[in-house]
């Protein structure tokens, strides 16, 4: 109770007098509105935690014309990608005294959209955006520093952080071909010019390549939850044995799921009766038996480098690279059956 009052009682004014420096030294090591001695910021500090001072949000905004908050858009909460983007941009911003509020956009219509702008427009100071399958968000509207993440947005100006989603299922579908499948199905994914239609596009360009001729009776679109994998698979093993594929690629965790969902009901096992592989790891690929090949992503490192590279444009920089690509690695699992 007694460190309660302190706190409430004590002022700018108390730790200039305990650090012997003047009040507005003490506002630009707090508010890092520009370099101060190391020997000075070390004596705010220290004068800061002795008395236990606390800063006013509201009038550090008004100081600073900034908030220290972050609003983060991801499209849903149940995705493990989303939840470790959102672990690493979290680790990076609070190390920088910066909060992050979270907002999910999954079943959002239109009326939806314009009230999360309306709520956080004038809150936050820069927008984090995991972009959606299909994305439906209006960015320019919001006039903020804001960066993209798990993106293709080649023809706009954001900064986005990214895998080569194209490469991502080139090499996951050139795994089942290099072990004696032609006929290859794909569950999820939209065309056109996203994160979502680059995965199409590297599906196609492995069945080019290989010289595969590609069957759409074996192609499942749609977005990126649970309910198309398990529909697409269920799809595809009631197809009569001469057209069924024998095996399938996932586009994301949550389809991969989707399809594990439907084999379990029928009895059935990934790389017995129908070999998977599929964007992104996670716990069930990585603990079922067999477990599922997959193509693993730096997911906490894209949560990271996104809020990394939007606090730097918060603070005038602006990174040579609009796109930062980073690099994913093919884990293989015993859900592929060679069939050579």
């Amino acid at each position: 109770m007694e460190r309660e009052k302190i706190r409430k009682d004590v002022t700018i004014k108390d730790v200039a007098r305990r650090a012997g420096v003047a009040i507005s030294t003490v506002s630009r090591v707090l508010n890092g509105l520009d370099k101060v001695s190391e020997k000075t910021e070390k004596k705010v500090r220290e004068a800061v935690a002795e008395l236990g001072y606390v800063q006013n949000a509201l009038a550090v905004s008004m100081v600073t014309g900034q908030t220290k908050t972050i609003l983060m858009v991801v499209p849903d909460f149940t995705n493990d990608f989303n939840g470790s983007v959102i672990q690493g941009a979290e680790e990076y911003l609070k190390a920088r005294g910066y909060t992050m509020l979270i907002s999910s956009t999954r079943d959002f219509g239109e009326a939806d959209f314009e009230n999360l702008y309306r709520r956080f427009s004038g809150l936050a100071d820069g927008i984090l955006v995991v972009q959606g399958s299909p994305d439906r968000m209006d960015y320019a509207r919001w006039e903020k520093p804001l960066v993209l993440v798990d993106a293709y947005r080649p023809q706009e100006d954001y900064y986005t952080v990214e895998i080569d989603n194209e490469r991502g299922t080139f090499l996951l579908t050139e795994e089942l071909i290099r072990n004696g499948h032609r006929r290859i199905g794909l569950i999820g994914g939209l065309s056109g010019a996203s994160a979502s239609g680059r995965r199409v596009a590297g599906y196609h360009l492995a069945m080019e390549q290989y010289g595969i001729p590609v069957d759409r009776r074996l192609m499942a679109p749609g977005s990126h939850f649970e309910e198309t994998g398990s529909r697409g698979m269920a799809a595809f093993l009631s197809l009569p044995e001469y057209i069924r594929p024998t095996a399938v690629v996932a586009v994301n965790n949550l389809t991969c799921i989707g399809c594990m969902k439907a084999l379990s009901e029928r009895g059935m096992r990934a790389g017995r009766e129908i070999s998977l592989a599929a964007f992104d790891d996670h716990l069930l690929a990585r603990y079922s038996v067999p477990g599922v090949t997959v193509l693993e992503r730096p997911t906490i490192e894209m949560g990271r480098e996104g809020a990394r590279r939007l606090l730097a444009l918060l603070s005038g920089e602006r990174p040579e690279k609009k796109r930062l690509v980073m690099e994913s690695r093919l884990i293989r699992r015993g859900s592929v059956a060679n069939l050579l």
